[in-house]
């Protein structure tokens, strides 16, 4: 396995959901998202884009399951057979910080702002009555009438000069992220 950190040696790798044991039996993740995931699996892709954290036990081949919870229930409800994981060999107190690093990390992953996610943004924001825009998280009662009294709004920056930055940005990433 690639050294990448001290202490931590780690490698993606494709293993079969008999050989993960897992502890934790709900992740909360609702059914109806659970079957969206195994859909796009079973119908599209064929393989997880987010790799689950598993690290070494005591049995030769078998992993445990330290982060994907969800993903690992979505696998299991779409049968599939393999999953591709993160295998992290490696103290258990230094796993720790790894999950607290990912945890961290996994947050700076956002999808990246395209010119058509802003031009649909702002068709959104042109053109949507006051409950639609009031779906957008963060956008209550009061944020809506003032995005309905400001209208038409011609590009990102007269949005961020009409409504301000942090909170134009905050809504166009929430109008993005998929509605789970």
């Amino acid at each position: 396995m690639p050294d990448l950190y001290k202490g931590i040696e780690c490698k993606p790798y494709l293993i079969s959901l008999s050989q993960i044991e897992v502890f934790q039996k709900d992740s909360g993740t609702s059914p109806w998202m659970l079957e969206k995931i195994s859909s796009s699996w079973k119908d599209e892709f064929n393989c997880n884009f987010a790799l689950p954290l598993v690290c070494l036990t005591d049995r030769e081949d078998t992993y445990h399951l330290l982060t994907g919870l969800a993903i690992y229930e979505a696998a299991k409800f779409a049968n599939i057979e393999q999953i591709w994981v993160f295998i992290i060999a490696a103290q258990q107190a230094v796993i720790g910080k790894a999950i607290e690093q990912v945890t961290l990390q996994s947050k700076l992953n956002q999808r990246v702002i395209e010119p058509s996610d802003v031009e649909d943004f702002l068709s959104f924001l042109n053109h949507s009555d006051k409950s639609t825009l009031m779906s957008i998280p963060g956008i209550k009662d009061g944020y809506a009438k003032l995005i309905l009294d400001n209208r038409k709004y011609n590009s990102l920056e007269d949005l961020k000069h009409r409504l301000g930055v942090k909170r134009t940005l905050k809504w166009l990433k929430a109008y993005k992220e998929p509605k789970v």
